[in-house]
Protein backbone atom coordinates (compact mmCIF):
# COMPACT_ATOMS: atom_id res chain seq x y z
CA UNK A 1 0.00 0.00 0.00
CA UNK A 2 3.32 2.25 -0.02
CA UNK A 3 2.70 2.58 -3.48
CA UNK A 4 -0.60 4.62 -3.34
CA UNK A 5 -0.30 8.04 -2.83
CA UNK A 6 -1.50 9.85 0.47
CA UNK A 7 -4.78 10.77 -0.99
CA UNK A 8 -5.75 7.55 -2.22
CA UNK A 9 -4.51 5.75 1.05
CA UNK A 10 -6.30 8.62 2.86
CA UNK A 11 -9.54 7.70 0.52
CA UNK A 12 -8.88 4.03 1.53
CA UNK A 13 -8.89 4.39 4.49
CA UNK A 14 -12.04 6.30 4.70
CA UNK A 15 -13.95 3.90 3.02
CA UNK A 16 -13.05 0.98 5.12
CA UNK A 17 -12.69 2.31 8.79
CA UNK A 18 -16.69 2.32 9.40
CA UNK A 19 -16.66 -0.83 8.12
CA UNK A 20 -14.58 -2.41 10.73
CA UNK A 21 -16.19 0.06 13.14
CA UNK A 22 -19.47 -1.80 12.29
CA UNK A 23 -18.15 -5.24 12.35
CA UNK A 24 -16.97 -4.84 15.64
CA UNK A 25 -20.13 -3.72 16.95
CA UNK A 26 -21.97 -6.05 15.34
CA UNK A 27 -19.31 -8.88 17.37
CA UNK A 28 -20.16 -6.91 20.71
CA UNK A 29 -24.29 -6.88 19.83
CA UNK A 30 -24.09 -10.79 19.11
CA UNK A 31 -22.03 -10.93 22.52
CA UNK A 32 -18.57 -11.70 20.67
CA UNK A 33 -17.43 -8.42 23.43
CA UNK A 34 -18.43 -10.93 26.44
CA UNK A 35 -21.62 -11.01 27.48
CA UNK A 36 -23.03 -8.47 30.42
CA UNK A 37 -24.01 -9.65 33.39
CA UNK A 38 -28.31 -9.28 32.95
CA UNK A 39 -29.78 -7.79 36.33
CA UNK A 40 -31.90 -9.64 39.08
CA UNK A 41 -35.34 -10.15 37.45
CA UNK A 42 -37.00 -10.89 40.73
CA UNK A 43 -35.64 -7.27 41.36
CA UNK A 44 -37.87 -4.70 39.79
CA UNK A 45 -35.82 -1.92 38.72
CA UNK A 46 -38.31 0.31 37.48
CA UNK A 47 -40.14 0.43 40.12
CA UNK A 48 -37.13 0.76 42.51
CA UNK A 49 -35.63 3.79 40.48
CA UNK A 50 -39.81 5.08 40.08
CA UNK A 51 -39.72 5.21 44.08
CA UNK A 52 -36.12 7.10 44.51
CA UNK A 53 -37.31 9.61 42.00
CA UNK A 54 -40.36 9.87 44.15
CA UNK A 55 -38.67 10.49 47.20
CA UNK A 56 -36.19 12.97 45.53
CA UNK A 57 -39.06 14.98 44.15
CA UNK A 58 -40.71 15.42 47.58
CA UNK A 59 -37.67 17.52 48.62
CA UNK A 60 -38.84 21.03 48.63
CA UNK A 61 -35.25 21.63 47.34
CA UNK A 62 -35.77 19.56 43.96
CA UNK A 63 -37.74 20.60 40.71
CA UNK A 64 -37.50 17.13 39.20
CA UNK A 65 -36.05 14.28 39.45
CA UNK A 66 -35.39 10.79 36.78
CA UNK A 67 -33.74 7.71 37.94
CA UNK A 68 -32.17 5.13 34.92
CA UNK A 69 -30.53 1.90 34.82
CA UNK A 70 -28.68 -0.06 32.41
CA UNK A 71 -26.55 -3.09 32.43
CA UNK A 72 -25.11 -3.24 29.09
CA UNK A 73 -21.59 -3.54 27.84
CA UNK A 74 -21.25 0.75 27.82
CA UNK A 75 -23.42 0.84 30.83
CA UNK A 76 -22.68 -1.82 33.23
CA UNK A 77 -25.24 -2.31 36.09
CA UNK A 78 -25.24 1.37 35.97
CA UNK A 79 -27.51 3.13 38.30
CA UNK A 80 -28.18 6.93 36.96
CA UNK A 81 -29.44 9.83 38.46
CA UNK A 82 -30.61 13.13 37.40
CA UNK A 83 -31.69 16.27 39.48
CA UNK A 84 -33.01 19.49 38.37
CA UNK A 85 -32.83 21.24 41.81
CA UNK A 86 -34.94 24.55 43.01
CA UNK A 87 -32.62 27.75 42.99
CA UNK A 88 -30.65 28.33 45.97
CA UNK A 89 -30.71 24.55 46.47
CA UNK A 90 -27.85 22.79 48.16
CA UNK A 91 -26.35 20.73 45.31
CA UNK A 92 -24.27 18.61 47.27
CA UNK A 93 -26.84 17.61 49.38
CA UNK A 94 -28.58 16.49 46.52
CA UNK A 95 -25.65 14.54 45.55
CA UNK A 96 -25.37 12.77 48.71
CA UNK A 97 -28.98 12.57 49.02
CA UNK A 98 -29.35 10.50 45.65
CA UNK A 99 -26.16 8.45 46.25
CA UNK A 100 -28.09 7.61 49.46
CA UNK A 101 -31.12 6.70 47.63
CA UNK A 102 -29.18 4.56 45.40
CA UNK A 103 -27.16 2.95 47.57
CA UNK A 104 -29.77 1.60 50.24
CA UNK A 105 -31.98 0.50 47.41
CA UNK A 106 -32.20 -3.46 46.28
CA UNK A 107 -30.96 -2.33 42.74
CA UNK A 108 -28.90 -5.04 42.08
CA UNK A 109 -25.76 -5.53 40.22
CA UNK A 110 -24.59 -2.16 41.16
CA UNK A 111 -21.46 -0.81 39.85
CA UNK A 112 -21.47 2.27 38.65
CA UNK A 113 -23.75 5.39 40.06
CA UNK A 114 -24.21 8.54 37.85
CA UNK A 115 -25.20 11.29 39.55
CA UNK A 116 -26.08 14.86 37.70
CA UNK A 117 -27.20 17.65 39.93
CA UNK A 118 -28.36 20.81 37.72
CA UNK A 119 -28.89 24.14 39.05
CA UNK A 120 -31.19 25.73 36.01
CA UNK A 121 -30.67 29.64 37.33
CA UNK A 122 -28.99 31.67 34.86
CA UNK A 123 -26.18 30.77 34.04
CA UNK A 124 -27.08 27.40 34.45
CA UNK A 125 -23.97 24.89 37.00
CA UNK A 126 -23.98 21.71 37.91
CA UNK A 127 -22.04 18.70 39.11
CA UNK A 128 -21.41 15.70 37.74
CA UNK A 129 -20.20 12.43 39.24
CA UNK A 130 -19.43 8.87 38.90
CA UNK A 131 -19.35 6.40 41.37
CA UNK A 132 -17.56 2.99 40.79
CA UNK A 133 -18.22 1.06 43.78
CA UNK A 134 -16.15 -1.93 43.06
CA UNK A 135 -13.40 0.48 44.14
CA UNK A 136 -12.32 0.02 48.07
CA UNK A 137 -11.24 3.38 48.21
CA UNK A 138 -15.19 4.59 46.72
CA UNK A 139 -17.07 1.41 48.41
CA UNK A 140 -15.65 1.87 51.56
CA UNK A 141 -16.92 5.61 52.78
CA UNK A 142 -20.17 4.90 51.21
CA UNK A 143 -20.68 1.98 53.44
CA UNK A 144 -19.46 3.73 56.51
CA UNK A 145 -21.55 6.07 55.88
CA UNK A 146 -24.95 4.39 54.87
CA UNK A 147 -24.58 0.66 55.59
CA UNK A 148 -23.51 -2.19 53.14
CA UNK A 149 -25.15 -2.38 49.89
CA UNK A 150 -28.31 -4.75 49.80
CA UNK A 151 -26.61 -7.33 47.38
Amino acid sequence: MSSLRPRTRRMITAAVLPLLVLGAGACSAAGGGGAPVPSDPSVPVDEIGAGIEEELAQRDDVATAEVSYKDDINNPASASVDVRMEPGADMEVLYEEAVRLVWQSRINPLILIYVNVINPADPPSGLSRTLDVRKAEVRDPIEEKYGPHPD
